[in-house]
């Protein structure tokens, strides 16, 4: 049933992103709901899964914005080969697993939409004639809020996909 819900979850979340997170960005970063709900439900079903709900998510994201469509997908599909190695030598999600995982999911995900923009001629709003260098410090500035964000929101957003899981049955922690 987890599988099923992926495409309208991940599209409710996917325009919740483009349209309502712009409003609250605060130094250019802004929460990136599709990859908290993406690691959120992650962390609590099989890999499969997981990695349907990145693939879905990505896509759902990069056709709501002006990147290439698949950019996403990558991040996302790394964090979660990631998340599955360590899974399985967690006992329970506990906050600390949050945080990490928010944390270095972040910094992964936005590391390889960085490089794939780049390697794809994709020129960001904030690059000008003196070139990479002015990105570079740019991306810097730009995923420190990002973040922040992450690591606040990740905590609402894993109560209430843990919510829907255990409401369809996709309950991982219970069936090993």
């Amino acid at each position: 049933m987890g599988s099923f819900l992926s495409l309208p979850i991940m599209i409710l979340v996917a325009a919740l992103q483009v349209t309502v997170m712009p409003q609250i960005s605060f130094w250019g970063g802004r929460p990136d709901l599709v990859l908290l709900v993406v690691v959120s439900w992650a962390l609590n079903s099989t890999l499969e899964q997981g990695v349907l709900w990145a693939f879905v998510g990505g896509i759902c994201k990069d056709l709501l914005s002006a990147a290439p469509i698949g950019t996403s997908i990558v991040g996302l599909i790394l964090i979660i080969f990631g998340i599955h190695l360590v899974r399985q030598q967690l006992f329970s999600v506990g906050i600390f697993t949050l945080i990490w995982v928010s944390l270095l999911g972040t910094i992964i995900q936005e590391v390889c939409i960085f490089i794939i923009l780049l390697f794809s001629g994709f020129q960001p709003y904030f690059a000008n004639e003196l070139g990479y260098g002015v990105m570079l410090n740019q991306f810097r500035l730009f995923i420190v809020p990002t973040i922040v964000y992450n690591l606040v929101g990740i905590i609402p957003i894993y109560i209430m996909t843990r919510i829907i899981q255990r409401a369809v049955g996709t309950n991982l922690r219970l069936t090993r």
